[in-house]
């Protein structure tokens, strides 16, 4: 779920049918459909076990990262096996730095022991430059006027997160010339950050653990590091069509994540829920309904926005409403929120299946892919259960989640397809 609305992006289109390759899927041969896909209705413990996949397995799932490669990969994986045709839409997505993903390197003087380079996970800020900077590292103890060493110049420095401004550091920094800073995180885990005014140095946050390395390096000998904050990053969602290959529905969920959480809720739950969908609607002979993991969801809804464009003028005119699973594990009753005749008509199933619902909308500021839909003049309907808590925050973890909400929505997701045959 994305609280920031209109953000740019520039799309490098690339649009071809999945070949299954050891890369993608992480096997050395391609998966072949299921001749049991299991039961013709959903299961809630199925979806926990995608869940747990996802931000337990995989975990933080930022745009451009690994991990989000990883995502895509399990879900084809899925997807292929209950007989589906699998399609990865490529793209390149540009939005806010602190949820693209980013990268330090660490190379060692050579006179220092090191099998590899290390490469770390990072947060840029927002407000901070993109581009590659390669460079020595220079201690800046708490990015005190006194912790900047004389030859900070011409170097990348490393502050120690505790009780200075993020822009006083950036202002520092490129008083004394830095080349660019890293500030590490005063808890466990990364965290995103701002500098206001903008500065043009690449800065970037990274987690305690490894601040406490990067100094033990330090300590050693010489340490130079590359620092990555990229202007855009890859980005591809994964549509599932049946073998008719029309869409008369499209039941859909972000994949990606911000960098700083596992994503457990936000939206590892939306996206099993969807996997599972999918599942029980291959094994229930149901016909012309399609399922899509969106990409860049956080960076602006740019993966539902890259569906729509690709779709012909009769692949629009045959689908007639997309269903958006999104922050699915919270507290009932659930929430339905998109074209008022679809959310009459969940509410009305949801009645009749014996538990609550409401009809409301999002928050002011926050969206979620149907409203990519919406714009388009297509029919959608939202059904979440987000509420408040640990949405963006490194709290929203398997450990956390609150899975009351998940049997009713899987429930009505799968009633609302089978209403359609």
């Amino acid at each position: 779920m994305v609280a920031l609305i209109a953000i740019a992006c520039n799309h490098n289109v690339g649009r071809a049918p999945l070949t299954p390759t050891a890369e993608l899927t992480a096997t050395t041969s391609p998966p072949t459909a299921t001749p049991d896909p299991g039961p013709p209705q959903p299961e809630v413990g199925r979806v926990l076990e995608h869940i747990r996949v996802l931000s337990d397995e995989i975990g933080a799932r930022g745009a451009g990262s690994p991990a989000v490669d990883a995502a895509a990969a399990y879900a084809a994986e899925q997807f292929l096996r209950w007989g589906y045709d699998v399609e990865l839409q490529e793209f390149t997505a540009t939005g806010p730095g602190t949820l693209r993903y980013t990268t330090i390197t660490v190379e060692q003087d050579a006179t220092v022991d090191q099998d590899a380079p290390l490469e770390l996970a990072a947060v840029a800020f927002g407000g901070g430059g993109a581009g590659v900077v390669r460079g020595m590292l220079a201690d800046a103890g708490t990015g005190l006027p006194a912790d900047f060493p004389p030859e900070a110049e011409g170097k990348i420095v490393l502050i120690q997160r505790l009780d200075v401004l993020f822009v006083d550091m950036a202002r520092r920094a490129e008083e004394a010339g830095a080349l660019g800073f890293i500030v590490a995180n005063k808890e466990p885990g990364l965290f995103p950050g701002r500098i206001e005014p903008e500065t043009d140095l690449p800065a970037a946050a990274i987690g305690q653990a490894d601040g406490e390395a990067l100094r033990e390096l330090l300590a050693a000998g010489p340490v130079e590091v590359t620092l990555n904050v990229r202007a855009e990053v890859p980005a591809r969602n994964v549509i599932a069509r049946p073998p008719s290959g029309r869409c008369r529905t499209v039941s859909g969920g972000h994949y990606d994540g911000v960098p700083w959480a596992d994503g457990a809720n936000d939206n590892a739950s939306g996206s099993a829920l969807v996997l599972e969908l999918a599942r029980a609607v291959a094994a229930a002979g149901l016909t012309d309904h399609c399922f899509a993991l969106f990409d860049a969801e956080e960076l602006g809804l740019l993966g539902s926005a890259f569906f729509i464009e690709e779709l012909t003028d009769a692949e629009r005119d045959e689908l007639e409403v997309m269903f958006n699973h999104d922050a699915s594990a919270g507290f009932v009753p659930l929430q339905l929120i998109g074209s008022a005749a679809f959310a009459d008509e969940a509410q009305a199933l949801a009645t009749q299946l014996g538990f609550d619902s409401t009809i409301t909308q999002l928050p002011e500021r926050v969206s979620s892919d149907h409203a990519s839909f919406l714009e388009a003049g297509i029919p959608a309907l939202m059904l979440t259960a987000a509420g408040k808590g640990t949405i963006h925050t490194a709290a929203d973890t398997l450990a956390n989640l609150i899975d009351e909400s998940l049997a009713p929505i899987v429930e009505l997701g799968f009633a609302l397809l089978e209403a359609r045959g």
